[in-house]
């Protein structure tokens, strides 16, 4: 009898009920999304063999290969050319994604950006006309633009708490695809590669039809019976969801956020600015500390550390260790906790790139294995925490009235810090060198840490209507019980 109860009384890995594989296999198919993000950044890759390529139609330059790679931020060229464009048209387009996401339905959006994305990779893969080529690439940063904010704010809308850890397989899912494109660039013709790209996201798409639209936005229409239907679907057609529909209804009812203008006068709020501050903050000085150019450059800075390791090496071994790391991750993250991942991952990130640097500076002979073996560690800590946590806490932490607009901001100044720092590393690997620019992103990932352990509520179990009062002041919660107890 005593060992039975021991047994129940001891967590599981995984806390999943027999119903909840229901809401687990929506979230999988919104998040296998992000195999699209991950096959429009890892695609350069086929470039070489379209350069060598004697039979096609194009004809492709040095400079073509030049911009195409530009266009997605190719990780094979030496700094300064993989300026990242994804960064760039992030920064012209994200803004659009809040309003879009409101006037149209998360869900519904989804279904519009997926089809077209599937269809122009056939038509990149097998188009005589460089123009049209180009006018793809540009369609798939646009793409990769809209797709950075729109999976977090459905899945967290969609998820019950106990479940929002799945969230991180968007960050495995965009692992997934740039490992998928790498093999594929390696094995095939460069044109059946890019086709071949397209049957992941047109699957997606396909499935996407069986995600139902999220109750949360349906609410904010008035759509209250259709709300009730989609929270049915999702916790099965046997659970009691009466109690979470009527606090959603409630929270609905305290403001106004039906249109995209009343979360615009949200955004005024403390509770709401607060939040959005914060994740923005994580996200600047997650790029700050190097991500983007540690992943973009990889080659280079394997080389420079005297490691002699062609580009599918080099790639391979890093993706592979944010991939792994990244499952792990999804794995255990609703055992662990977000804050913990965040904490310990930030710092074991900035403290590899400190002995990086440092071995770069002192320039032991023998050991530049070391700052190899660093960029490596860094990778694995990367997908333990700093990449899938930061995109999970973007649907969790932001307030639902501001939730469209708000990860729509987060992204904007996302795409800015990134756009700045591949376009600055350059620049600054001359002046300050490479040893220095670690030591300077070890600085912003240790910061990150401090920040996180400050101010970064724990959002593992924890509804969003239950989140959403966490940023309020102890005036506005103290205000708020008296408010309960009157009535």
């Amino acid at each position: 009898m005593a060992e039975k109860q021991l047994k129940s009384s001891t967590p599981k890995l995984f806390p999943w009920g027999s119903g909840d594989f229901r809401q687990i296999s929506f979230a999988l198919i919104v998040a296998a999304s992000k195999l699209e993000c991950g096959l429009v950044v890892g695609w350069p890759a086929v470039l070489p063999k379209l350069q060598e390529d004697n039979s096609t139609r194009l004809d492709v330059t040095e400079s073509d290969v030049a911009w195409l790679a530009i266009i997605t931020g190719l990780r094979f060229l030496p700094p300064p050319a993989a300026v990242s464009m994804p960064g760039l048209t992030g920064v012209a387009y994200s803004l659009f994604a809040g309003p879009l996401m409101e006037a149209a339905g998360p869900r519904r959006l989804l279904l519009c950006i997926l089809l077209p994305a599937s269809l122009v990779w056939l038509l990149q893969a097998f188009s005589p006309y460089l123009s049209v080529f180009y006018l793809c690439r540009a369609f798939s940063s646009l793409v990769y633009s809209f797709l950075a904010p729109l999976p977090p704010v459905l899945l967290a809308e969609l998820i019950h708490p106990r479940l929002r850890g799945v969230m991180l397989n968007m960050e495995l899912n965009f692992a997934l695809g740039q490992m998928m494109v790498y093999a594929m660039a390696y094995f095939l013709p460069w044109h059946v590669a890019t086709a071949l790209c397209s049957a992941p996201v047109c699957l997606a798409f396909l499935l996407t039809f069986l995600v139902p639209e999220s109750p949360y936005w349906l609410s904010r229409q008035n759509q209250k019976d259709k709300a009730l239907k989609s929270l049915k679907k999702l916790r099965g057609p046997s659970a009691n969801v009466s109690i979470e529909f009527d606090e959603i209804i409630s929270k609905m009812k305290e403001r106004q956020q039906k249109t995209v203008k009343d979360q615009i006068a949200q955004l005024a709020v403390p509770q709401h600015y607060r939040p959005i501050l914060l994740v923005t903050a994580l996200f600047v000085m997650r790029e700050l500390g190097g991500q983007y150019v540690i992943f973009s450059y990889n080659v280079y800075l394997f080389k420079k550390a005297g490691a002699s390791l062609d580009a599918v090496a080099c790639t391979v071994l890093m993706g592979t260790a944010r991939l792994f790391f990244t499952g792990l991750a999804s794995a255990c993250v609703d055992r662990v906790g977000r804050r913990p991942l965040m904490i310990a991952s930030s710092l074991v990130g900035g403290a590899a790139e400190a002995v990086g640097a440092l071995f770069l500076l002192v320039d032991i002979p023998g050991l530049s294995w070391i700052p190899m073996a660093a960029v490596l560690v860094y990778a694995a800590a990367y997908g333990l925490g700093m990449g899938p946590v930061t995109w999970a806490l973007m649907g969790e932490v932001i307030p639902t009235p501001v939730r469209t607009l708000g990860s729509a901001i987060c992204s904007f100044w996302f795409s800015v810090a990134l756009f700045g720092m591949s376009f600055a590393f350059p620049y600054l690997l001359d002046s300050a060198g490479l040893g220095v620019t670690l030591l300077l992103f070890a600085l912003a990932n240790v910061s990150m840490a401090l920040v996180v352990w400050a101010f970064l509520p724990e959002t593992r179990g924890r509804s969003l209507t239950d989140l959403q009062d966490t940023f309020k002041s102890r005036t506005e919660k103290d205000f708020s019980l008296n408010q309960e107890v009157r009535l």
